[in-house]
């Protein structure tokens, strides 16, 4: 099914080699060693790095794995922020966590498959596109004016001092830990369903939807399973996000939040899952890197305008390395078996 199938396929393998082994195990031991060597700020950092990389994996379920673009995928990972935000002010224990992640996991079910029924009525990328970008503005609007739960535009802080399952998120390395494992597990989930029949099926309609159907396959029901996998994993991302950001706010449910999922597999490479994490890395990384170079020379006025810099790094990225990353990665691996 041409070019992408085939570094999808790659990805895909069951068989994982030596070669690939010993080197995820000299990472991972890396990954649990380096807390013990960061300030607090690198801590936060590699927090966020671990979650978004969950959230930008959700979003390539769709975007890379079955080619619908969803501009409200922000719908189900601010929803996640905000209900961690609001159970943990009720009770900050490992109960009221628990209900949070349930009461997401529900609410991105309902919400995906709702939203599932209302774009695939539609016909052509652009048309769905434009209603999941209507449907996350009348989200994020219902969340402004519903001052009295969300904070509207102020935001909605963590109130309690110490963060929920104390005392694991005592500290930013229990934090720091918490993530990794939750990254590590979700990575081992979605690869597990994009290896499935159903994820086979899904790389089919991507490529050519008229031809699946033409097999048989009913591409509107397993759309709406990427679209409702996709917004479980983006929902339970957020609720874990909610810990290490400790507050919630509309702008976690804004189109620019989807934006970032989409630039994140866009960089890391689109139907890889596992670019989505170099994805984040990248991303966050050089965001924060030009927001303190910002705010450390305030005199220079071009720093002030960081997107600038940012947009013309994404767009030489897209020029020079379109597969992104990953891609690239499995491009030299393919080239060096030849």
């Amino acid at each position: 099914m041409g070019s992408r199938l085939n570094i999808a396929g790659q990805m895909g393998s069951k068989k994982m080699s030596v070669k690939m082994i010993v080197p995820l195990i000299v990472l991972l031991a890396a990954l649990m060693i380096l807390p013990h060597f960061l300030k607090n700020a690198q801590l936060i950092m590699m927090s966020r790095i671990f979650l978004l990389a969950v959230y930008g994996m959700s979003y390539d379920i769709l975007r890379g794995y079955t080619g619908f673009i969803n501009l409200g995928q922000a719908i189900f990972f601010g929803s996640g922020v905000y209900m961690g935000v609001v159970f943990l002010n009720m009770t900050n224990n490992l109960a009221f966590f628990a209900l949070a992640v349930v009461a997401v996991t529900v609410y991105a079910f309902v919400g995906g498959f709702l939203m599932s029924k209302v774009v695939l009525k539609t016909s052509g990328v652009v048309a769905a596109a434009m209603i999941t970008l209507a449907l996350g503005e009348i989200v994020r609007n219902i969340a402004e004016r519903w001052r009295s739960v969300t904070g509207g535009q102020d935001g909605l802080p963590m109130r309690a001092s110490r963060v929920a399952l104390d005392p694991l998120f005592e500290t930013r390395v229990g934090a720091y830990y918490f993530s990794l494992v939750f990254l590590i597990i979700m990575v081992l989930v979605l690869r597990q369903f994009v290896l499935s029949p159903t994820g086979r099926v899904l790389l089919s309609i991507r490529e050519n939807e008229q031809r699946a159907r033409f097999l048989g396959y009913d591409t509107k029901k397993y759309k709406t399973i990427a679209i409702i996998v996709s917004a479980v994993a983006s929902g339970w991302a957020g609720v874990f996000f909610s810990v290490i950001a400790r507050f919630a706010n509309t702008d976690y449910l804004s189109v620019q939040y989807t934006l970032n999922a989409l630039l994140m597999t866009l960089v890391g490479g689109t139907g890889t899952l596992y670019g989505a994490i170099l994805g984040s890395a990248f991303v966050t990384w050089i965001q924060n890197f030009l927001l303190n170079l910002a705010s450390n020379n305030p005199s220079v006025q071009l720093l002030r305008y960081p997107m600038l810099f940012i947009g013309s790094i994404y767009v030489l990225l897209v020029i020079f390395l379109p597969s992104g990353i990953m891609g690239g990665i499995y491009k030299l691996q393919a080239k060096s078996k030849k």
